[in-house]
Formats: structure tokens, C-alpha cells, sequence
């Protein structure tokens, strides 16, 4: 549960965060060239990375932890 937590929390702070990605997103908006396109592709990636990022942490800290 906790994992769920870090996840919609890391996906909030991308979504919230003002980077070279959202700003594409809003310029492809605006434009109005594939909106649809675009926004799918980057929820996609987004949703790859995050995921990545939180099994590879857990991975990771799993392996860590049956040294000790």
C-alpha cells in the first residue's frame, strides 16, 4: 500500500512540475496538433518510468536488506 502511495505521489509531482515535457504538451495544445497523440505517449512513458522507478527501488531495497 505503501508503494501505491509513492507512486501517485511521484506521478502527482511530475504532473505538477513545469519541465521539458509538459511544456511540449501545452505547445502541441495550444497548436492544437496531435493533442491526443502526444498526451497518450507521455502518459504512457510516464506511467513506464514511474513504475520502473518504484519496482526498481523496492528491488533493490529488498536486496540490500538480506545482506545485513
Amino acid at each position: 500500500m505503501s508503494f501505491l502511495v509513492l507512486g501517485f505521489f511521484t506521478g502527482l509531482s511530475l504532473i505538477l512540475a513545469i519541465g521539458a515535457q509538459n511544456i511540449f504538451v501545452i505547445e502541441q495544445g495550444l497548436k492544437k496538433q496531435f493533442v491526443f497523440l502526444v498526451c497518450l505517449i507521455c502518459a504512457i512513458s510516464d506511467f513506464i518510468l514511474i513504475f520502473l522507478g518504484i519496482f526498481l527501488f523496492h528491488y533493490f531495497n529488498n536486496f540490500f536488506y538480506t545482506f545485513c
